[in-house]
């Protein structure tokens, strides 16, 4: 192995150091969490890697509003079900209308999202084997 024998000097406030030497715990020293650093986000493939993850975690939170508004439906519709059948009064058009309706885009939401996570898979395992 080559002796390291360079030197850098960077200037961090107190709350840096302490966050930087926090990051850098579980590799033994700081100067080996920067060399790993430097390894990881210098390919030619860093940018590539960080706007996957940005367009993964902005489909999920969409993805995940999808389903939050759908499922807020359902559960609304399931209470009025419920509060129906106390009553003696659910009927088959409420279910047919209302009840079927909202299971049914659950459903839908449901494939949309694994359409849209397989197609950003594929895309990030294509764009990541155009780098290689």
């Amino acid at each position: 192995m080559q002796r390291r024998t360079n030197r850098i000097e960077i200037l961090l406030t107190d709350e840096e150091l302490a966050a930087l030497r926090t990051k850098a715990a579980d590799f033994g020293s700081v100067s080996c969490y920067i060399r790993s650093a430097l390894r990881e986000f210098s390919g030619t493939d860093a940018k590539g890697k960080m706007e996957a993850v940005e367009n993964m975690a902005e489909l999920s939170r969409k993805l995940s509003d999808e389903l939050a508004w759908a499922g807020s439906n359902l559960n609304q519709a399931m209470k009025r079900a419920n509060e129906l059948a106390v009553a003696g009064l659910l009927t088959g058009r409420y279910y047919n209308d209302v009840v079927l309706p909202s299971i049914n885009e659950i459903k839908r939401v449901l494939g949309d999202m694994q359409t849209v996570q397989r197609d950003a898979l594929d895309k990030i395992i294509r764009d990541g084997m155009r780098i290689i």
